[in-house]
């Protein structure tokens, strides 16, 4: 039987924007005043700084208008992420404190790659140094080919090898897949590209980097949802179209929650050790960066 909404409590009523769900848990004041340190890596165009600005809830970054990478240096932002605030009611407390940081993106036309490699380097060993690296977002297009995909995080292993030996780093690493989108009301147009990425990429990912679990993948639209109605498509979708959004991020936000008590940190003897190695790396870089 359907309860009528006079019977319902003053929390239960319209939860989400649009329709009904139940409560999430909020953390604690202690836990939200935490602040989680974000890395952004990706190809030039793929979206990083969409995502961060996403996340941020404002434009702290800039974003592509062409092939040329819009980020020449380390960019960073602190700030509440509430990921739920937009789509559903009274979720402006629910979230964390985060620490996003922007990098220069792999593929750049002007051929900076190798200038890029050694900013993205240094940014990532004084964030494991200082107070560690929860989240490594590794982002790509839905549409990416799965060889630029495996050059993308060769590049990656690149970057870190010369500072960890062993797989722990890949814990704190998540692949989103930007540029999901609605289309005409359609949330499944790319059913099959992430069939083929949970399948045979991250089988593969498995084996070409030993590691025993898989990477976690996410989908997400930075895209503003536009609903169907006012574009003239039939009826009202805003219901469909926020639970989307909403759900996605939720998903980013419990994998990003996950690696709070497991950050990726270095010690400084441990640098020390790696830092002759890092040099000997940059001075002959495999050129890896390169993926366009």
């Amino acid at each position: 039987m359907i309860a009528q909404p006079s019977s319902l409590k003053p929390q239960q009523r319209i939860c989400w924007r649009y329709c009904t769900e139940p409560e999430f848990q909020t953390l604690s004041e202690v836990e939200q005043e935490t602040c989680l340190n974000v890395i952004a890596l990706g190809r030039t165009g793929d979206g990083k700084s969409s995502l961060l600005n996403d996340l941020m809830g404002s434009q702290v970054f800039k974003q592509k208008i062409s092939a040329k990478s819009q980020t020449k240096d380390i960019q960073s932002s602190q700030g509440f992420w509430a990921p739920l605030h937009r789509y559903m009611h009274h979720r402006e407390k629910f979230g964390c404190q985060i620490n996003v940081i922007d990098t220069p993106g792999f593929g750049d036309s002007q051929n900076r790659d190798e200038a890029f490699f050694k900013i993205i380097q240094e940014a990532l060993v004084d964030t494991a140094l200082h107070s560690g690296i929860h989240c490594i977002l590794m982002v790509f297009k839905i549409t990416t080919s799965s060889d630029t995909i495996y050059k993308s995080l060769d590049s990656f292993q690149d970057l870190i090898s010369p500072y960890t030996k062993d797989t722990k780093i890949w814990r704190n690493v998540l692949l989103v897949f930007t540029h999901v989108d609605i289309v005409n009301g359609n949330t499944t147009r790319y059913q099959s590209h992430k069939v083929a990425l949970k399948t045979k990429v991250n089988r593969i990912l498995r084996e070409r980097y030993k590691l025993d679990f898989d990477l976690p993948m996410l989908w997400i639209s930075t895209q503003k949802f536009t609903c169907g109605y006012l574009k003239g498509f039939g009826d009202c979708d805003c219901e469909k179209g926020n639970r989307y959004h909403s759900d996605c991020r939720r998903r980013l936000y419990e994998q990003v929650m996950k690696r709070r008590s497991i950050p990726f940190a270095l010690n400084p003897i441990e640098n020390s050790a790696s830092a002759a190695a890092a040099a000997a790396a940059a001075a002959h870089p495999r050129g890896q960066l390169e993926v366009t």
